[in-house]
């Protein structure tokens, strides 16, 4: 399957948040809102969530005159935004990128993850990057599945399960 990275201008930033308010909970695809605990569940789409989600995708837009510390992207595959994808400095290391994604559920399951997975370690590459980080909650079999089919080593901590990868 064909997939794409795009950037997520305005127009696209309302196709994907569409997307995640019809296909994801708040607390699949954003990190938590002002005041809200990263343990808190975040099963509802709440107006001030819409408005964080927006503003997160904003702030994580490439931009020349002031680096970012964060960049997302929108995935589209058969014409279509299906999700996003981030990659982000980890731990403070400049050769640590964290790679994240989300599909909507209808896209699940399709290799697109593989694909955007490819993506990413290319271009954490370009970046100087000689290490990858994903991260995910161990009740998720199928983002385990797919990290373990990319080539991430797996530690289960408990409440996160964190992948890291080599890069040459």
């Amino acid at each position: 399957m064909m997939v794409d990275l795009v950037p997520v201008d305005e127009e696209v930033l309302e196709d994907l948040l569409a997307l995640a308010v019809a296909e994801a909970q708040p607390g699949e695809v954003m990190p938590p809102t002002s005041g809200e605990s990263a343990t808190e569940p975040r099963t509802t789409w709440t107006g001030p969530r819409k408005g964080a989600f927006r503003e997160y995708h904003r702030r994580c837009r490439v931009n020349l005159s002031t680096p970012v510390p964060e960049v997302t992207w929108a995935i589209k595959a058969r014409g279509r935004i299906v999700g996003a994808a981030r990659l982000a400095l980890v731990d403070g290391d400049p050769e640590g990128r964290e790679v994240g994604l989300w599909l909507g559920e209808s896209y699940r399951g399709q290799g697109i993850s593989g694909e955007v997975a490819y993506w990413a370690i290319a271009a954490a590459q370009t970046m100087g990057a000689r290490r990858l980080v994903a991260r995910t909650t161990p009740s998720n079999p199928m983002a385990r599945r797919s990290l373990e089919r990319i080539g991430f080593e797996l530690v289960d901590s408990g409440d996160v399960l964190v992948g890291t990868m080599s890069l040459p």
